[in-house]
C-alpha cells in the first residue's frame, strides 16, 4: 500500500488492510519522499543529513502508529520509506518485493490536472507488475 498520509490513502489503507487480513496476507506500507518537496521543512541551523535522519524517523513512527496492534497478530507488517518519485519507487518496490497487489488511494484531480500531469495512481497502474486496486472516496465520484 502506497501512503502519502492524505485522507484518500488512508482510505485506501483500509481497503488494503482488510484483504490483507482476509488473506492472511503480508502487509507492506510505503511512503515516498519526494526530496525537494521537502527542503522548505529544514530548520536554518539543522544539516541536511540530520533534516533526513529526523525527516525518516518521523516518517517511519507515522507509518507504524497506522498498522493495529492486532494485525500483528495475523501479519508481520513491514513499513518502507523510499525516495525518489512517487510511480517510479512504488513500482520498483513492487518488482522487487514481488507484490501480489498494490493498493492505492485516488486523489480527486481535475480533468486537466489529470491530462496534463497526470496520476501517482495512474502511472503505476500503467508499469506495477500486478494488479493495482485503486480506491476513491465516493465525494470524488462522477
Amino acid at each position: 500500500m502506497g501512503c502519502d498520509f492524505s485522507p484518500d490513502s488512508s482510505l485506501a489503507f483500509e481497503y488494503g488492510l482488510s484483504l490483507a487480513q482476509e488473506f492472511q496476507a503480508d502487509l507492506h506500507l510505503a511512503h515516498v519522499v519526494e526530496p525537494p518537496l521537502y527542503d522548505d521543512l529544514i530548520k536554518p541551523s539543522e544539516s541536511r543529513e540530520a533534516f533526513r535522519q529526523r525527516l525518516r524517523k518521523t516518517v517511519q513512527e507515522k507509518l507504524a502508529s497506522m498498522i493495529p496492534e492486532e494485525a500483528r497478530t495475523w501479519c508481520n507488517p513491514v513499513t518502507a520509506l523510499l525516495a525518489g518519485q512517487p510511480h517510479e519507487e512504488l513500482i520498483k518496490y513492487a518488482v522487487v518485493n514481488d507484490m501480489d497487489l498494490v493498493v492505492l488511494g485516488v486523489r480527486g484531480h481535475s480533468l486537466v490536472e489529470t491530462l496534463l500531469v497526470g496520476s501517482t495512481t495512474g502511472r503505476v497502474m500503467r508499469g506495477a507488475p500486478c494488479p493495482v486496486l485503486s480506491v476513491q472516496p465516493m465525494s470524488h465520484v462522477k
